[in-house]
């Protein structure tokens, strides 16, 4: 749809403060009654926005999780591919991933949704014998998620690293250590 494109661009570029609905209806060549007949205003369509980006990132990362199939001999590279997938999907969706991780309102109570959802597969892997037991995968997760977040926004968002790249710096450093 038009209209969420150009929102997605205007919010990412602008932040959802400076961004006005004529701005929004400028860039999609629609009106501003036709952004009216969608949408009751510009906090229903960056909810919308959020919520779409949220529901995806939250099913990836269910999918994400480790099956206890995975021969413990392929363990790093399976993980490296999770994890790529898992950059892929913000480096593929950049402008969402500003607005739903960094703009939206309750981003800060979002990434400990985030963290939760990690620790979940954490904790599922680790009884499959995957990690250590003496290890607390809450404190995993809040690692895990803080590495990521970080490379997102100072590597992946800013193209000097691949998603390759970042994720076998990661999978490499939590795998093997320093």
């Amino acid at each position: 749809m038009r209209i969420k494109e150009a929102a997605i661009h205007e919010f990412a570029s602008r932040g959802f403060y400076s961004t006005k609905v004529s701005d929004i209806v400028s860039r999609s060549k629609l009106t501003q009654p036709a952004f009216y007949i969608y949408f009751s205003s510009k906090d229903a369509i960056f909810d919308e926005l959020v919520n779409d980006f949220r529901l995806k990132l939250n099913e990836l990362i269910g999918s994400l999780r480790l099956s206890s199939e995975v021969k413990k001999e392929d363990l790093t590279l399976t993980l490296t591919k999770s994890i790529e997938i898992l950059f892929d999907f913000f480096a593929e969706n950049e402008n969402l991933t500003r607005i739903g991780l960094i703009l939206a309102h309750d981003a800060e109570q979002y990434k400990e949704k985030i963290i939760e959802l990690l620790a979940v597969n954490l904790k599922y892997e680790q009884k499959a014998g995957y990690f250590r037991s003496n290890l607390s995968m809450d404190i995993i997760a809040v690692c895990i998620y803080g590495m990521i977040e970080n490379l997102i926004i100072s590597h992946l968002l800013t193209k000097k690293s691949t998603s390759k790249m970042l994720a076998n710096e990661v999978v490499s450093l939590i795998m093997k250590g320093l």
